[in-house]
Parts: C-alpha cells; sequence; structure tokens
C-alpha cells in the first residue's frame, strides 16, 4: 500500500521544480524584512539569514504572496491579536494537525523552530491572510507547480535531508503537504 501511495505521488507530482534556494525575481526588501515581519506577526519569529523570501502567487488569486523562513519560540503566541493562523500541513498529512497540540513536538533544543510565515497579498497594506507554517521538515525551499483540480497551483518545494521532496500548496481553503518524490542521498545539498 505504501508502494502505491509513493508511486502515486511521484507520477501526480512529476511536474514539482526541483527545491532549490533561489533569489526572488521581484525581490522583497532584505534590510527591512526583519521589522516587516515584526510589523505582521509580532517579535516572537526571526528571519533565518540562510534563506531568501519566496515571492509567489500561492492562493492563485493573482496578487504576489511572500513566504519567509524564521525561527519562532511560540508560533501560536500573537495568533489572535496579530491575525494569522498556524497551520501544520505536514503532521495533517499523517492524520493528525491540529497546531495548538503539534507546535511543541519539534525545536532546536533553545525553545526554537523553524516556520514558514506566508502572507497572502503582502504588498497590500492589510494582507489577505496570513499563516505560520510549523513542523515543515526541509533542508532547503524553492518554488514548485503541480496541476491541482484542472489548474496549476504554485506552492513552497521543500526538500528533505532523507531525500523525500514535497510540497507545500494552498488547496483553495488550506495549505497542504504531499510527497512528490523520492531521491538518494547522492543529489541532497551538503
Amino acid at each position: 500500500m505504501l508502494f502505491r501511495i509513493v508511486l502515486f505521488s511521484s507520477f501526480l507530482f512529476a511536474s514539482v521544480a526541483a527545491p532549490a534556494q533561489q533569489p526572488a525575481a521581484n525581490p522583497v526588501p532584505e534590510n527591512s524584512l526583519q521589522q516587516f515581519l515584526d510589523s505582521q506577526f509580532g517579535e516572537g519569529f526571526k528571519v533565518d539569514p540562510k534563506f531568501h523570501p519566496l515571492p509567489a502567487d500561492f492562493d492563485g488569486d493573482g496578487v504576489e504572496d511572500v513566504a519567509i523562513v524564521t525561527f519562532g519560540k511560540d508560533p501560536l503566541a500573537r495568533s489572535a491579536d496579530k491575525n494569522y493562523k498556524v497551520v501544520d500541513p505536514y503532521d495533517e498529512y499523517f492524520g493528525f494537525g491540529d497546531a495548538k497540540v503539534t507546535a511543541r513536538f519539534s525545536g532546536f533544543g533553545d525553545g526554537t523552530s523553524h516556520c514558514v510565515n506566508v502572507i497572502h497579498d503582502w504588498r497590500n497594506q492589510k494582507p489577505k491572510a496570513k499563516f505560520v507554517i510549523i513542523n515543515l521538515p526541509f533542508e532547503s525551499l524553492g518554488l514548485g507547480t503541480v496541476p491541482y483540480k484542472k489548474r496549476t497551483v504554485t506552492g513552497i518545494a521543500a526538500k528533505e535531508g532523507g531525500g523525500l521532496n514535497a510540497l507545500v500548496f494552498w488547496d483553495g481553503k488550506k495549505y497542504r503537504w504531499e510527497p512528490s518524490e523520492f531521491s538518494n542521498d547522492a543529489d541532497l545539498p551538503r
């Protein structure tokens, strides 16, 4: 059964671009990125300088969105007053995605963990929606596309150390995590 799922996922997501860290075509201002992040999510997130912001149209509305990799201590702390939603599409894929519980699953030992902060219509004074994606395993991130419900959607392509590639994409209602392919360890970034 697992083999069929892997085989089907590989076929379905064959069009996913190889994840890579690429500078944005329409760059997000790096010098004020932390200030912008603080204004949108509060001071609980720090930009991870190893990753470039990923601008793309994630929700398919024709307006640019952005994904920013951060370190966060307590992703849920300011969600109500800063009006963002904490989501865990990775654990949801495996049957348990309650972010209030899974926010405690991972960390770096100092109370922080990687998050991906996504802002729909980020250039607007009042963004359309804001999300914090937690527990997403990755060594590198990029952009990828996948056919979904008779259209092509853009998502965040994540490459893990174990060789599993995945795409996190907006399905119209929520962010979903889907494995895309397996690769051998020789292909992984060092």
